[in-house]
């Protein structure tokens, strides 16, 4: 897709009653140039604000690890650049970024762990940014699709919502956002752009787990000290492999791991994640979405 119509729609997004203090929720397919409009418009916006973004494309992320949500902080002036927005390390709570956890790559079927981690970064981006950018995941046809966007509209009531559609497949979300609540924008996507095949969307994740993972190290836990959350009954059989949230006292995430041994009998495991203080762990979500060594999908 050629990088000036992103910025031709950046600039009119700017221009048009320009947003001092709010927040921007994109919506669109996936492979409609969204992130893409996103860029640009964060790029234009940073010269003269503080732009907060929050990534909620939990099967192809840009901030933080996939299976959750991110949230970084552009410094004013535009560094860090936005385009391939950086990967926010782990130690979430900070004032320029942090991860919620849901646990899967798609949000079908955790809409309700989507909408807490979208709400927990936005409320946690906007003590930092002016302005707040959302980007979101592709999930825009059917029932679902209609509750979630309008719950998150009802929740965090954004200034405006741009959409971006090659035709009309946001009809039926339209038809459920309130205009009362909140300006909305339609944006046609460009005709030329190509759509990513599965397994490019799967090398994708690798190599974001591949990073992310790089430098872990394993960490044996007691499980018996910790509130762990999941939503069947854990056990060695179904739970090897699979990735969880660790969070803090104050139920922030700080990083994810993965799940090397459970032993159900003595309440301990064995949980591979990056260098940090395991004292500071108080919760262990567990999620499900699971990789295999090294770091392949399953």
């Amino acid at each position: 897709m050629s990088e000036s119509w992103a910025d031709v729609i950046a600039e009119r997004i700017a221009g048009a009653n320009p947003l001092a203090k709010g927040m921007i929720l994109f919506l669109g397919a996936a492979d409609t140039g969204k992130t893409t409009l996103v860029n640009a418009l964060a790029n234009r916006l940073a010269q003269h604000q503080r732009v907060g973004l929050v990534d909620a494309d939990v099967g192809q992320s840009h901030i933080g690890p996939p299976t959750t949500v991110g949230w970084t902080v552009l410094n004013r002036g535009g560094s860090p650049a936005v385009l391939g927005w950086e990967t926010v390390t782990p130690g979430g709570g900070g004032a320029t970024g942090g991860i919620a956890f849901v646990g899967d790559i798609t949000p079908v079927g955790h809409l309700l762990q989507l909408t807490a981690a979208i709400t927990l970064c936005v409320e946690q981006a906007l003590r930092a940014a002016d302005v707040l950018l959302v980007d979101t995941p592709g999930l825009v046809t059917g029932g679902a699709a209609c509750s979630l966007w309008w719950t998150v509209q009802r929740l965090l009531r954004p200034q405006r919502i741009i959409t971006v559609q090659r035709e009309n497949e946001l009809s039926d979300v339209l038809r459920g956002l309130h205009a009362g609540l909140s300006a909305i924008e339609l944006v046609k996507a460009p005709p030329q752009l190509r759509r990513k095949s599965p397994e490019a969307r799967q090398e994708h994740r690798r190599r974001l787990f591949e990073n992310y993972f790089r430098n872990a190290t394993a960490h044996t836990l007691d499980f018996g000290a910790l509130a762990v959350q999941t939503t069947y009954r854990a056990s060695a059989g179904n739970t090897i492999g699979r990735l969880v949230g660790l969070s803090d006292t104050t139920g922030q995430d700080i990083a994810i791991g993965v799940i090397e041994q459970w032993r159900q009998e003595k309440s301990r495991g064995t949980i591979r994640a990056p260098q940090l203080d395991m004292q500071r762990v108080r919760c262990l979500t567990i999620g499900d979405a699971r990789i295999d060594t090294p770091y392949g999908w399953s």
